[in-house]
């Protein structure tokens, strides 16, 4: 697939898309302007603020990886997935030109689906970080035809918790899905304690390469791809939109991680083509023709108000 598209800011190449097959990841830049940046922290802050005052699971996922005790930290949040069904821009954002277009040339595809979006944020003085790790491995699904979009809502540094990656992890054949596999066997078996991957998780966050970004700026990496944040040490929250996208035709896989959270909510069989209306495809002609009464976070609120 070739691709030259300018759009916003940023200009996207196949220079590249070489790049990020080779690397793995993708600093892209600019995506989003200040007063869009400024639109999703602003729903973001009405969802801690409804969370912390006792919650609203109506999306079963979205209690997943958070706290909601105020008196815990300031800002006390981590992850919340499927922001897309709370706030109607989270939602449009997965319609975003740039950031579909670029997640298509990266996968060499001509379309691509959600598979959920997440919302990671690492409050002032926190000492939590995420060690180095391969997300595919987390995911039940079947092909590692799959690219994040790791979206800056605050400016990141090594600091507060930029990402950090390990360029050419993902092509790496220690840490393929057939290298897994028989490294689990030996595990089972007892032939081997420790792999390759356990010794680099315990490595500092500096052990690979940060990529910083503006707030409104956007980094790709490959589900394969080996990366970590560190610790956020500054007095300043770190906020970030993370968005998942595999290629249309990607199949459930319940060999791999069959208690993912998303999965009591799947429409179809194991070994089955991942559709539904939790998984919608990205689709760029909506971004300009965008009407939050279409949105899910309105039609369920309004199925809820009857």
């Amino acid at each position: 697939m070739r691709l030259d598209l300018v759009t916003g800011e940023g200009r996207m190449d196949q220079s590249q898309v070489q790049f990020f097959q080779e690397n793995g990841y993708l600093r892209y830049g600019p995506v989003l302007n200040m007063s869009e940046v400024e639109e999703l922290r602003n729903g973001l802050d009405r969802v801690i603020e409804i969370e912390l005052s006792g919650g609203d699971n109506a999306e079963p996922e979205f209690g997943y990886g958070h706290r909601r005790q105020p008196d815990e930290k300031e800002r006390a949040i981590t992850q919340f997935v499927n922001m897309w069904k709370r706030e109607p821009a989270y939602e449009r954002l997965l319609h975003h030109p740039t950031i579909s277009t670029t997640a298509c040339a990266l996968l060499q595809t001509p379309r691509v689906r959600l598979w959920h979006d997440q919302i990671i944020s690492k409050p002032p003085k926190d000492n939590g970080h995420f060690l180095f790790h391969q997300d595919f491995y987390f995911w039940p699904l079947d092909e590692p035809k799959i690219v994040t979009c790791w979206l800056a809502l605050d400016d990141v540094i090594p600091d507060n918790g930029c990402m950090h990656v390990i360029s050419g992890s993902h092509i790496d054949p220690r840490f393929s899905p057939s290298a897994r596999a028989e490294e689990m066997k030996a595990k089972s078996a007892g032939e081997i304690t420790e792999s390759d991957l356990d010794r680099i998780a315990k490595q500092p966050a500096d052990y690979g390469q940060p990529v910083e970004l503006k707030a409104g700026e956007c980094m790709f990496h490959h589900c394969l791809n080996i990366h970590a944040t560190p610790p956020n040490v500054t007095n300043n929250q770190r906020r970030a939109h993370v968005m998942i996208f595999m290629t249309e035709g990607t199949r459930v896989n319940l060999s791999q991680s069959p208690n993912h959270i998303l999965v009591p909510g799947f429409e179809v069989a194991d070994g089955e083509e991942l559709i539904g209306h939790g998984f919608p495809l990205s689709n760029p002609s909506l971004w300009d023709n965008w009407m939050v009464e279409n949105s899910y976070a309105h039609r369920l609120h309004h199925a809820r108000t009857e």
